[in-house]
């Protein structure tokens, strides 16, 4: 999976080694995805955002610029609650029930926050990562 992680960076390809650091303390990789966020309604800047879920860890990966990246390490056996949030929709005869949203909340009160990307592959690895957190 790291390969798979490393051959989808757009802006990160230089930062990658960091990344790769930082999980080699987390254990195996379990799920991940990707997803882009504006840092400023105002500007163009946006930030490419990895998510990896491994055996101890849920780590994310904000990459800023090709050269500058912020890594955030939470540990899983510190995960008190995971909150969901759905939309519900009607598809012909169908209801169809999508993920939107999931907020982990661990033993020091931090909230981390993970929407559903944009883009219908990264969505899919989305939805994988989130059933494996529990």
């Amino acid at each position: 999976m790291l390969k798979a992680i490393e051959m989808e960076l757009e802006t990160g390809h230089y930062s990658f080694g960091v990344l790769q650091n930082a999980l080699a303390e987390v254990g195996a990789i379990k799920a991940w995805y990707k997803e882009f966020g504006d840092m400023d309604g105002d500007s163009e800047k946006f930030r490419e955002i990895i998510w990896v879920l491994s055996e101890k860890a849920i780590i994310r990966a904000d990459i800023l610029t090709p050269d500058f990246i912020e890594i955030y390490t939470y540990y899983r056996d510190k995960i008190t609650q995971v909150e969901r949030s759905h939309s519900i929709m009607q598809c012909e005869e169908n209801i169809k029930v999508t993920l939107q949203k999931a907020v982990v909340t661990f033993a020091d009160g931090r909230k981390l926050e993970m929407t559903r990307p944009k883009n219908r592959g990264n969505a899919e690895q989305y939805d994988s990562l989130l059933k494996m957190i529990g």
